[in-house]
Parts: structure tokens; sequence; C-alpha cells
């Protein structure tokens, strides 16, 4: 089987957007023969798609409303925004084809040359190395192509258009609730049956220990000896699942079999009783989680290991509560928002994250999932599936993979309050980096004076929390 029909047969399980195929199809011809210079509009088409998928439900929303100046304003911002995003994505895929061009007057030129020769010698090793698999060579090319949108995409001209078209958008919204409630409606997870072998949830041989509203606190089963115990503390921005995806693939039981217990705190589906929570709030809740712990266990004090949002509430728990927790993991968790590498944070401030908890309260999880893929979409869009090109049993891989993909595409809402006061002190004010002390709530917390061990862990060639930004 193909890479493009691949995609097509696993779309019906990942509940993926409709221009999954055409991505795979577009690439896997660029990979094979990157001499044929016409297929440049169906590279750029697809990874335009790619970076447009998160303004789909704006622009079906905008066209569908009654018709007010507001609407019409947003409507030409978003239209004007796509326009430069499309031509910036045919700029950045261009140089990943002229590195196999044999003929001069296609030699990168102009503004573009430094960044064009970059991606060339990328690609020139990629099509010189017969040693390296086509699922490597799918995401090195698509990586290629995303850093090159981005240096494009970070010019004044972009982002003087993407701050246009996100404040007409929200104005547009603040003077029309019900266009502001249609939006909510269309990020909504769509009704997609589950994949195969999707583990309900929470896993039947988990225990749920104690219940706070929407929240849980699940005990993962572990044999003895028990050597140490985990409170592991998930992000928002990323469905829980994450850690538990199925037997074969269980950060929670890879823990157990090294004989460290782990408890999670789900934050289950996030709705209109956890908008007013505030960062204290969700602190409270994870102390909570902690005597729950220390109780159930006989008195050991747990270590935690939070990730995304979640390591920064847990760093901010562990500076509040000094000697409550043995140590401190922080997984993929940002600290220097202010790093240039951190498309992600750049989007958030772009789009006004405190405007947009005014327009929507919690803020639907596809809507943070899509502004994640816009730091990446090249990346993003094929995700998991660039695995299945070179898959043997692909019926198994193509279930694990789906239901990756559904637990990052589709993650919960992110609590309202919670998320106005990160953005206020740390997206918008780098309160750590900046300052050296962040105040939230009235409380100051000073990094350090952090007292746990601390285990810092980010990736490499992680592009939401890039290693410049986790790394101080």
């Amino acid at each position: 089987m193909s890479a493009p029909e691949r995609g097509s047969d696993h779309r019906a399980h990942a509940g993926a957007a409709p221009h999954l195929q055409a991505l795979l199809a577009a690439v896997d011809k660029a990979v094979g023969d990157a001499h044929v210079r016409e297929r440049f509009g169906d590279v750029g088409q697809a990874f335009s798609a790619a970076l447009g998928s998160w303004a789909e439900p704006l622009a079906q929303a905008a066209m569908a409303a009654d018709s007010t100046a507001h609407s019409r304003a947003a409507a030409r911002a978003m239209a004007d925004l796509a326009r430069l995003a499309g031509a910036f994505a045919g700029e950045a895929v261009r140089p990943i084809v002229r590195a196999q061009a044999e003929t001069a007057d296609t030699a990168p030129g102009g503004r573009y040359a430094a960044m064009a020769g970059r991606a060339d010698d990328a690609f020139r090793e990629l099509s010189s190395s017969p040693e390296l698999d086509r699922t490597r060579r799918y995401a090195a090319m698509a990586g290629s192509i995303d850093d090159s949108f981005r240096e494009l995409s970070s010019s004044p001209e972009f982002d003087r258009a993407r701050r246009r078209a996100f404040a007409a958008v929200l104005d547009w919204l603040q003077h029309d609730p019900a266009a502001a409630a249609a939006i909510a409606r269309a990020f909504e997870p769509p009704p997609a049956p589950a994949p195969p072998s999707w583990n309900p949830w929470p896993p039947p041989d988990a225990a749920v220990v104690r219940r706070d509203g929407t929240a849980k606190l699940l005990r993962f089963p572990c044999p003895q000896p028990i050597h140490a115990t985990m409170l592991v503390i998930p992000g928002f921005a990323t469905g829980v699942r994450i850690f538990d995806l199925d037997p074969q693939r269980s950060a929670a039981r890879t823990f157990a079999e090294h004989g460290v217990e782990t408890w999670l705190l789900d934050w289950g589906s996030v709705d209109e009783t956890d908008r007013a929570r505030t960062v204290t709030d969700q602190l409270g809740r994870i102390d909570q989680a902690v005597d729950a712990v220390a109780t159930a266990t006989g008195g050991r004090r747990p270590a935690l290991a939070g990730h995304f949002h979640g390591g920064l509430l847990a760093l901010l728990y562990c500076i509040r509560h000094p000697g409550k927790t043995v140590a401190l993991a922080t997984l993929s968790t940002p600290f220097d928002f202010g790093s240039p590498e951190d498309a992600f944070a750049d989007w958030l401030r772009a789009v006004d994250g405190e405007r947009l908890v005014d327009v929507f309260g919690n803020l639907p999880g596809t809507l943070v999932a899509a502004l994640i893929a816009a730091t990446s979409p090249m990346r993003w869009c094929g995700g998991g599936f660039y695995s299945l090109i070179e898959s043997v049993d692909s019926g198994a891989d193509a279930a694990r993979i789906a239901r990756l993909e559904l637990a990052r595409r589709f993650p919960p809402a992110f609590p309202g309050e919670t998320f106005r006061g990160l953005y206020r002190t740390f997206y918008r004010d780098n309160a750590f980096a900046a300052g050296g002390v962040a105040v939230l709530d009235g409380r100051r917390y000073d990094p350090s004076s952090l007292a746990s061990p601390l285990l810092n862990v980010f990736a490499r060639d992680d592009r939401v929390v890039p290693p410049q930004a986790s790394s101080p």
C-alpha cells in the first residue's frame, strides 16, 4: 500500500483534517522526484492547507454570519492573512525543490538566498544518503520546509497581518456572541468512532482514588517492591491519554516496571464549572492530590512530574510548598517565554491570549492545538503518520497512531482564568526570565528558592517548547 493510500485509510480512524491525504501525497511526490517543478503548486497548496486548518472554523463562521461592519472587516483581514501565508508557503517549499534543479535560472536569489542555501544543503544530504529510510526523509523534509516558513513568517509584514486579522476577528466576536458560540461549537471534537483497541478511560486497572469536580486522581498498579512514588501533572494542551495509550505504549506502566508507582491527576473534561478556576485554585488541587497520595501510601512523599503547562504548575507548586515533594521532573516545560525560537508563545501574543478568554471563556482544546499546529504546520499535519510509510504491521501501527493523533489534536479545554493567569504572567510578561520572580494572584514565586531536586527534560527538536525556551 502506498503512503497516500495509507493516509486515506487511516484518516477515518484518526479524525484527521481532510487535507492530510493531499499533504502526504504531495510530499511523497516531492521526495520521489524533486525535478518536476510543476509540482511546486501541489506541495505549496498542501502546506497552505496545513497552515490554514486552524482558520477554517473562523472562515466558515464569517461566511455564515450576518453581514456587519465587524464581520466584513474580519473576513477581509483573514483573507489577507491567508493570501500572505500561501505566498510564504510557496517560498518555503521552492528552495527544497531547487536543490535538485540542474539549470542556473532556478538558483535562489534575493532576500531568500541564505535560507534557500541552508534548505538546499539539507535536501542534498537527504537525497544522497540511501541509508536514510523514507520515514526519516519525509520528516526531515517537512522540518526543512517548516524552518523556512518560520523564518519567512517572522517578518514584520506577516506579524502585522496576523495581528490585524485576529484583532478584527475578536472585535467581531465580541460584538456577536452568537458567532462566538458557533465557532466554539466548530472547535469541538468531531463525533468520530473510537479507533481500534482504544482503551476505556480511566483504564480498568487504574483506581480512581479521588474526585474534585471534573478532575480525577488515578492510581496505576505497581508490583512490589516499590522504590519511588510519582504524581504526574499533565498539561491542558494535550490529552491525558498520551500517558497510557495502550499496554505497549504507556508511560505509567513503563514506570511501574521499574518500581515507580505512578499516580496521575486527570483534569477531566473541562466545563463551565472550571472556567473561573485560577492558577492558585489549580495549585490547590495539586496540593490535595499530593496529600491524598501521602495518605494512601502510608506517608510516602511523591515526586512530581509535569508536562508542558503541567510542568509549569508543578514548578510553581514546589516553590510554594517546599518539602511536600521529594523531587521535581519537568517535561517539555517552558521557562523563557521570550525566546525567539518559541513560536507558540509568539503566536499567542499575536492572537492576544487574554482576549481569547474574554470571547470563549474556557479555551477550546482544538483551538489551542491549532495554534500549536501553526508553529510547525508541515510536521504537525504529518504527525505520527510518517511512521506508517515504512510500517510492516500497518494495521496495529495505524490504530496506535490514531490514538496518539486524537489525544494531541483534540485535547480538553483550557480553563479560562487559569490560562489568563499563565498568559499574563509568562507569555506576556515573561516573569521568570525577565524579572526573576513571578507574581500570581498576589503571591510571589521565586524559582531560585526551589528546594526540590530538579530534572528538566526537553527534546532537541521540539517545535512547541524548543530547547531555548526550556533549558534556562
